[in-house]
This record gives C-alpha cells, sequence and structure tokens, in this order.
C-alpha cells in the first residue's frame, strides 16, 4: 500500500502512461464502472440484507454492519472479524487501490504485481452472501423458520461481481500496454505436451487433477449439512440440492453464484487444467492457455464456500442446527488436491521454459563457435 501512495504522489509527470490514458475512451468508461461500484456498494451497507423469521421468537432484520455487531456481541469474535474485513473493509480497499492504479501508476512492475493480488484476492469479498445463501437453503420448506432478501444483498452481489470484472478488465489492458506484464516473448516455434516433457510431474499432475475431478464430480452430489432440530425438517443438502432449493425459494441471483462459483467455473478450470498437459503447444500457447485459466478461476468460489460453511457451523448453530456430513470433507479434499494439481502445473510450465532457455543458450554457443 506505501508503493501504491508512493507512486501516486510521484508519478504526476507520467500522467499520459497511466491506464486511463493507455485505454482511451475505454478508460473513461471503466472509471465510470468503478464510480458506480463503489456507489453500489457504499448503499448496500445500508439497506437490509434479509430477514429471519422464527416461530414464536421474532422476526429480525439483518444488514451486513449489523451483522457483524451482533455476532460480535455474540462473542463470535473471529467469525465478526473474517466477515467484517471481507465483505466491508477489503471491497472498499480493492476499488480504492484499483482507482489508484489506473489513474496514477505508469507501466511499472509494481501496478503488475498490484492487479495480480487484486484478481486473486477479489472473490474472497463473496463470503457473506454464501453465509446467505446457506442460511436461505436450510430455511426451506421449513415452517418453523423462514428468510427472505432484501435488495441490500442484490446490490452488494452485484458490485462484487462488477468489482471481479473490473479488475480481470484492468489485468488484461495492463498485460497489452505495460512491457513489465508482458515478460519476455517465447521465440520457440516447437510443440510440447506438458505430460511428455516434465519429468516425474508428467505422472504426478495429471494424477492429482483427475482426481481432483472425481472428488469435484462426488461433491457436488454428496451432502455437506444436515438439520437436526426440533420442529425443522431433517433435510440434508449438498451443492446440487442448494441450487435446486435457491431455485425453488425464487432467488435467481443466489442461484446463479451458486451456479457459477461452485458448478460452472470449478468445471471449466478443471477441463482447462486437464486440457493444458495433454494438448500440445508452443511455449507462447501455454502461457496464454495458463493466462485464461487463472481469469476463469476468479470465478472459481469453492474456497470462498468452504469457508462460508465453516463459519457458518461456528456461529450459525444458534439459529438452526447443524450436522456435518461427508460432502464437507469431499469438498475440502477437492480444493486441496486441486490446488497441488495446479502447483504442480505451474512447475511443470516452467521447467519447459527454462529447458527452452537452455536449448536456445546451446544452440547460439554452437553458432558462435
Amino acid at each position: 500500500m506505501a508503493k501504491v501512495l508512493y507512486s501516486l504522489l510521484s508519478m504526476h509527470g507520467h500522467h499520459e502512461q497511466t491506464l486511463l490514458r493507455q485505454a482511451g475512451w475505454a478508460g473513461w468508461a471503466w472509471l465510470a464502472v468503478l464510480l458506480t461500484t463503489f456507489f453500489a456498494q457504499a448503499l448496500a451497507l445500508f439497506v437490509p440484507f434479509m430477514s429471519i423469521k422464527v416461530v414464536l421468537v421474532g422476526n429480525d432484520i439483518y444488514s451486513l454492519p449489523n451483522s457483524v455487531r451482533l455476532m460480535w456481541q455474540s462473542g463470535i469474535y473471529v467469525v465478526a472479524i473474517l466477515i467484517a474485513f471481507f465483505s466491508i473493509t477489503f471491497p472498499f480497499l480493492k476499488l480504492a487501490v484499483l482507482l489508484v492504479v489506473w489513474v496514477a501508476i505508469p507501466p511499472t512492475r509494481e501496478r503488475e504485481r498490484i492487479l495480480y493480488w487484486l484478481c486473486l484476492l477479489g472473490k474472497w469479498s463473496m463470503l457473506d452472501p454464501f453465509i446467505v445463501i446457506l442460511l436461505m437453503v436450510l430455511a426451506t420448506d421449513q415452517w418453523a423458520v423462514s428468510t427472505q432478501t432484501f435488495s441490500g444483498v442484490y446490490l452488494f452481489l452485484g458490485s462484487i461481481a462488477s468489482a471481479i470484472m473490473l479488475s480481470t478488465i484492468a489485468t488484461q489492458i495492463d498485460r497489452w500496454v505495460n512491457p513489465f506484464a508482458q515478460g519476455a516473448t517465447p521465440t520457440s516455434t516447437v510443440k510440447t505436451r506438458l505430460i511428455q516433457n516434465s519429468g516425474w510431474l508428467s505422472v504426478v499432475g495429471p494424477i492429482t487433477l483427475v482426481i481432483s475431478a472425481v472428488c469435484f464430480i462426488i461433491a457436488l452430489v454428496t451432502p455437506y449439512f444436515q438439520l437436526n432440530q426440533f420442529l425443522l425438517t431433517s433435510d440434508q443438502y449438498s451443492i446440487l440440492s442448494s441450487l435446486t432449493a435457491l431455485l425453488q425459494s425464487h432467488q435467481p441471483a443466489l442461484a446463479a453464484l451458486v451456479a457459477v462459483g461452485l458448478i460452472i467455473a470449478p468445471s471449466i478450470v478443471l477441463i482447462m487444467q486437464i486440457w493444458l498437459w495433454i494438448a500440445p503447444a508452443t511455449q507462447a500457447k501455454h502461457q496464454r492457455r495458463n493466462r485464461r485459466l487463472r481469469a476463469v478461476h476468479e470465478w472459481c468460489m469453492l474456497e470462498v464456500f468452504a469457508l462460508g460453511l465453516l463459519l457458518f457451523l461456528w456461529e450459525g448453530t444458534t439459529l438452526m442446527k447443524t450436522d456435518v456430513r461427508s460432502g464437507l470433507w469431499v469438498i475440502l479434499g477437492t480444493i486441496v488436491i486441486y490446488y497441488t494439481g495446479s502447483f504442480v502445473s505451474l512447475v511443470a510450465l516452467e521447467r519447459i521454459a527454462k529447458r527452452a532457455d537452455t536449448s536456445k543458450m546451446i544452440e547460439a554457443s554452437g553458432l558462435t563457435h
């Protein structure tokens, strides 16, 4: 953050090299969307998110700050801090840093790194909407407890999705105009397969990804929670049944978040990872495929959902008691195995790049002799 502020103060003579100027008319359109996103996000703090009505208890209406305050007063300090940071502090911090990057920082390595981290962390602001989803799902078809969403959750959901898209667009434009973000352009035209040219990684990487894909399919249909409370139906819920429950409750926006973040994006990412291993490509094409994979991965939210499940186990039992089912552990296992496979893929790509550089040096040395 200090580097960002330093850049803002010291780069006044290089304003023509900022993303705002380099993107032309699109730069001003991007800025208008960011300011609209900031306004919607601020408004979401003052508009109720949802209400929870419990028979013989009453009807409570929750906004985002009110939820954090109630959790803090109930002694659930860790959960209150996490939600306050990811759903209140970080979204505004991200937009502020994006604004500084867009209007003040010239093409530098720092600009590329800041945008990388903003893209990587942006999806964690969806933590609170996933907790709302869990409450909505568990209350489906229950006579003793019911929930209702208000415009606040949709304002928040839209602003976070907009912020993710803004950071993705900024990263792509920066890659076009920032030489530090482009890196060295591979010149080799030789097509290689990761699965054939990565040594022992050629075995570990694909096997890890296949196991991750199998676990992911199992996680979609295996219940992660079961209600276990007097007067409530002991229903079980998996990711797919949660999607069905949201559609039945006429919650298309929240259903879209589940469909995209927990089903569609993870499926595409796994397919792209496997294709990265088996499809022949030049080194430059391997790099392009990996960048596209990273862009899609920004919408893959299994890990955010998993954290929401763990936090709900901590805080949600005061409202609705639940029992953990094997689906939760399958989801956690899928995440661990997938990230292991992703790490192996990155190592394999680096090995191929180094091997290509070494071959190029040997060829150059032979020509000099």
